[in-house]
């Protein structure tokens, strides 16, 4: 293996470090505002599409054709609405999504590109808890504060205070983006690593870091993450594992719902969260947000404000597929929900084909960070940096859902292993030609005559 297919490419790098700038970096082009992100994104994003396009090592898959038909439907429904100015906030966010998906989906594929990308990515985390830890610690948001000194750029922060610490912003838009891109990936760097000591000591930066924002969903992330991992490691040895979890966590729900005044949803965003108003509100604006999609079902209301109660004052709403559905209509949160599900599907029917048996274990971290970070999509608006970086880390998936030719070619000998060297069996060639996607557990392969060698990895 070449020194070369160890390290994280350099495209994936550029965008790990387009994500930590700050958006008071940002470059005003004929009157457009293009964050460091999307220059990063805009030059990359052709060269993905041609590198899915041409290579002979991955191919384009029916998510990938979802993902491209919610990037024109995001751009058209906003120009529908807005025109010039939907066209370039739909622009935006399309260019945000496709270009992080399709960047990650591209570069990476192998193990060991993820593995480099990987610990790219936990250098970009220590250097955002870096940045972090003083304004936690002093009460001052340093490096938006400094930054609009030195560019004249304003962005808007407030000092907000929980546990006695400060919530900090680092080099984020908010301190729940801070803690978001710490936290979503703890489950994908467990099964990533494979030294013991080693993942201990990433799962503890993981949390310190995401610890810095005091936020409530990144923790609840982190949770989940945690939670998953442990469930995945207490009924590894039971069948059917999968429908004693759903019967339990339904057992669960109902039993919450006997004992409780109120709902199982309305207890964990209440209840669980550092601050119950914060869980309170987000309930009003689910509520009442429902209410604006059922009006507009088709085309969603656009750049419009949203129909709320008088006491709502603000325009936010910290829930990023309730905005998809409503600002852009049903059938882009469908073409969403359907593409990741497709690559779900693929990247668990895959999982086991490939020669690799790490790749078994990585994708199982892969599904699990996936859910945590869509089940946290329903409390927090996921926006700029944290909007590409989301569609980033469904890229993650890619290589793993359209292996390369390399990571499913098995060797089959066909010589017994104790068969006589007469003539005949000498004159017939030793090897048959490549089984391109074949497991060693494929019929096929099992109808040969009996193996003389093994691959290497193979149990024995």
């Amino acid at each position: 293996m070449t020194a070369a297919a160890t390290k994280v490419p350099i495209p994936i790098l550029l965008i790990l470090v387009s994500f930590l700038c700050p958006t008071e970096f940002s470059l005003y082009i004929a009157g457009l505002r293009l964050p460091p992100h999307r220059l990063a994104l805009m030059a990359l994003l052709p060269v993905a599409i041609a590198r899915l396009m041409i290579s002979r090592d991955q191919r384009l898959r029916s998510f990938d054709v979802l993902f491209l038909l919610y990037g024109f439907w995001t751009i058209g429904i906003y120009t529908f609405h807005s025109g010039k100015e939907g066209f370039v906030y739909g622009g935006s966010l399309a260019l945000e999504a496709l270009g992080g998906y399709f960047v990650a989906r591209s570069f990476v594929r192998t193990t060991e590109q993820l593995r480099a990308t990987m610990r790219a990515f936990l250098a970009a985390v220590i250097v955002a808890a870096l940045f972090a830890l003083p304004e936690t610690l002093l009460g001052q948001i340093f490096t938006h504060d400094l930054l609009r000194q030195l560019t004249g750029y304003y962005h808007p922060i407030g000092v907000e205070s929980r546990l006695g610490l400060t919530r900090a912003y680092g080099t984020f838009d908010h301190p729940i983006h801070y803690g978001t891109f710490c936290a979503a990936l703890l489950a994908l760097f467990w099964y990533t690593e494979q030294r013991a000591a080693t993942r201990n000591i990433k799962a503890g930066t993981l949390t310190f870091a995401t610890f810095l924002g005091l936020s409530s969903a990144p923790l609840l992330c982190l949770g989940l993450q945690t939670g998953m991992l442990v469930w995945d490691r207490v009924t590894r040895t039971l069948k059917s594992r999968m429908t004693l979890t759903m019967i339990g966590l339904a057992g669960l729900y109902i039993g919450m719902s006997l004992v409780s005044n109120r709902s199982p949803i309305a207890f964990i965003a209440t209840g669980m969260t550092l601050d119950p108003w914060t869980g309170f509100y987000r309930l009003q604006i689910w509520e009442n947000g429902l209410d604006n999609v059922w009006a507009h079902p088709w085309t969603g209301i656009g750049l419009d404000d949203w129909v709320r109660p008088w006491w709502m004052i603000s325009d936010t709403v910290d829930a990023y597929w309730l905005v998809t559905g409503m600002r852009q209509g049903i059938p882009a949160f469908l073409l969403l929900a359907f593409a990741i599900i497709l690559l779900a599907r693929s990247v668990n029917k895959q999982r086991m084909r490939h020669a690799d048996k790490a790749v078994r274990t990585i994708a199982i971290g892969w599904m699990m960070s996936l859910i945590a970070l869509s089940l946290i999509g329903c409390t927090v608006h996921y926006w700029n940096v944290l909007h590409a970086y989301f569609f980033f880390f469904i890229g993650l998936g890619g290589w793993i859902a359209d292996p390369s030719r390399a990571a499913l070619a098995s060797f089959s000998p066909l010589q017994r292993p104790h068969a006589p060297a007469d003539a005949d069996s000498r004159k017939k060639s030793q090897f048959r030609e490549p089984v391109y996607g074949r497991p060693w557990g494929h019929p096929a392969m099992r109808a040969m005559p009996p193996l003389s060698a093994r691959p290497y990895g193979m149990a024995r």
